[in-house]
């Protein structure tokens, strides 16, 4: 009598879950997302021609994405990233002197991404990859401040000091590594690895960054 109530609650509990996955898979077919993703990036090194070199610190960031689901399994996302990474730097000058210092980074990265999920379920890992475009502003003082004056709508004629900074940007292309987790029927997390490859011109060879990102998206 145990065995047949034990039975009993299996299959019950068996087709509890299935069918909470069957809903959930429902839910994910063709439609959109909207969500936030909060970026770790780890710490490294980069290499530049001429002998200059910059150690980046770990650090976190923001990104904004929006997705199309084309199905269960296949998904088009649109994402900018938004970082600021303290830096050590050595610069080597034209006379063949080094300059050290330390500065802090801004980082603007709009992306596509294409997701695909092994699974119709609630509970799926994904593989990922992208393309985007990084535009980095250094912070690194380029040229001799200057005393410029504007009009400010709210405090009218203004006056101060700006210096120019050097800028840099290029391709960046990516792939990654995740697990989704679809939350009742609008809610999704999302936990994943990213490597992001990042083509400067003025870098020796290609820089790498690696990134863990947690998410959340809402569903519609």
């Amino acid at each position: 009598m145990k065995i047949s109530r034990l039975q009993s609650l299996l299959m019950l509990l068996g087709s509890v879950c299935v069918g909470s996955a069957a809903h959930a898979a429902g839910d994910r077919g063709p439609g959109m997302e909207l969500g936030a993703d909060v970026i770790y990036q780890l710490s490294q090194d980069v290499d530049f021609k001429g002998g200059s070199h910059a150690s980046l610190d770990d650090d976190f960031g923001f990104a904004v994405t929006f997705g199309y689901r084309f199905s269960s399994r296949l998904e088009l996302q649109a994402s900018i990233d938004w970082q600021n990474t303290d830096y050590d730097v050595d610069l080597v000058t034209q006379l063949g002197t080094h300059r050290a210092g330390r500065g802090t980074m801004e980082a603007v990265t709009p992306r596509v991404v294409v997701n695909y999920n092994f699974s119709d379920g609630p509970i799926t890992p994904y593989v990922s990859a992208g393309l985007g475009w990084s535009f980095i502003d250094t912070n690194i003082p380029q040229g001799r401040p200057q005393d410029v004056c504007w009009w400010d709508p709210w405090w009218g004629y203004v006056c101060g000091r700006v210096q120019n900074t050097k800028d840099i940007d290029g391709f960046m292309y990516q792939a990654g590594v995740g697990l989704r987790w679809d939350l009742g029927p609008a809610y999704t997390l999302r936990l994943g690895y990213e490597k992001h490859w990042v083509d400067l011109s003025e870098a020796s060879g290609t820089p790498d960054v690696d990134q863990f990102k947690l998410g959340i998206a809402y569903r519609y």
